[in-house]
């Protein structure tokens, strides 16, 4: 209950006192002036409460206790693989994690809890101040240096990892994954060119999402329409910037690594199933990232078409298999009497196909089916 509405139960129970007062009854007066002195006592309380906890000191220092501390700076670099390839600076974890009651606020989407997003995880946090002041702080405080974040002039900086603790137990995914791509997004109206760290922080956001993405609310058609417009934007480059890039070959790996995590957040329907609404979206997706031009990164057409095919094999599901027979007959449709790579022929990708999962089977000695099938027979011949 917010403070003002406990202000207005303890002002009701002063009002309906005034009217009770006139009875004379020794026993309900000392009963109503208790009422009267714990009403007043909670009044006062919250009403301090309130205060203290609306000032900007005292929340900062609130913040300060729960952010810092949690990450530091090292020469570790045991990262998860989205953190390696996007090149997060060397690092480690303690054994402190966010409190309950942080994680708790922030299960409740609304102004309130929208402006202290900001303030706990973005660019104005803490978890972003590497002054002299909080490197003594924390210094003294944990024995450590912050972790450290690369801040772009334009604004836009790595995620920090506190924001994925958050993210990991959160009831709030959808809204707070396009939180934080709106704060670190960078303004669309200003930052048109290429950034290298929006591409960053989209890779680390699609892969936590597909390791750690619980909340059924991210699994609906409108999550995946809204998250491909920021791929779309952390991917588009034009050829003048093309030649700028310094590491052209990394810049790829990472493209080709949260091409796959994107299919793989559209497809994998194993532990987590889609709606058909879901499912028609992501199609009509695929289908414009692969075959209708609507993706602009550095990925050639042939390069997509093959990745998903990777994808397919990889996971092995009806839906993705599906998904890349269409793709590749409207891809054969679309350049009929046209030459089309080696890599793309018919007989080619059957072949690739067969090879993949003669591969794959010289990797188990046993399968499901000799496991667990001639068990059940077994089971039957006993019980006969």
């Amino acid at each position: 209950m917010r403070i003002y509405e406990m202000l207005i139960v303890f002002a009701i129970i002063n009002v309906f006192s005034l009217f009770f007062i006139v009875i004379e009854n020794p026993s309900f007066r000392l009963i109503l002036s208790i009422l009267l002195t714990v009403s007043l006592v909670f009044a006062i309380y919250y009403f301090f409460a309130y205060i203290i906890s609306e000032n900007w000191r005292v929340k900062k220092q609130i913040y300060e206790d729960e952010l810092l501390g949690l990450y530091y700076e090292s020469d570790s670099f045991k990262h998860q693989e989205a953190d390696v390839l996007t090149k997060m600076s060397g690092g480690s974890r303690t054994s402190k994690k966010l409190s309950s009651n942080i994680i708790s606020y922030f299960d409740t989407y609304n102004s309130d809890s929208q402006l202290a997003f900001s303030e706990v995880f973005g660019k104005d946090s803490v978890i972003y101040d590497y002054s002299k002041k909080t490197r003594r702080k924390i210094k003294k405080k944990y024995g450590t240096s912050p972790y450290l974040y690369r801040k772009q002039p334009n604004g836009i900086y790595d995620i920090s990892y506190e924001y994925f603790q958050l993210f990991r137990s959160s009831e709030q995914q959808f809204k707070w994954t396009f939180e934080i791509f709106r704060l670190f997004d960078g303004d669309r109206s200003i930052n048109q060119l290429f950034d290298l760290i929006r591409l960053y922080n989209f890779t680390r956001i699609v892969t936590h999402l597909n390791l750690f993405g619980y909340n059924e609310s991210i699994y609906n058609y409108k999550f995946i329409e809204y998250l491909v417009g920021y791929y779309y934007h952390a991917t588009s480059i034009t050829d003048e910037e093309v030649a700028t890039i310094e590491d052209l070959p990394h810049l790829k790996e990472v493209e080709k690594y949260t091409y796959l995590q994107l299919i793989q957040f559209m497809f994998d329907v194993e532990d987590q199933p889609r709606d058909a609404a879901f499912l028609q979206k992501a199609y009509t997706i695929s289908e414009d990232i692969i075959l209708n031009h609507k993706y602009h990164g550095l990925l050639t057409e042939e390069e997509r078409i093959l990745l998903l095919l990777d994808k397919t094999l990889e996971l092995n599901n009806p839906l993705l298999k599906k998904l890349f027979t269409d793709m590749l007959d409207k891809y054969y449709l679309k350049n009929q009497g046209m030459a089309i790579p080696s890599t793309l022929n018919l007989e080619r990708i059957k072949t690739y196909i067969k090879e993949y999962q003669q591969q794959r089977a010289r990797y188990h000695v046993v399968s499901i089916e000799e496991l667990f099938e001639q068990n059940a027979q077994s089971r039957e011949t006993v019980f006969s």
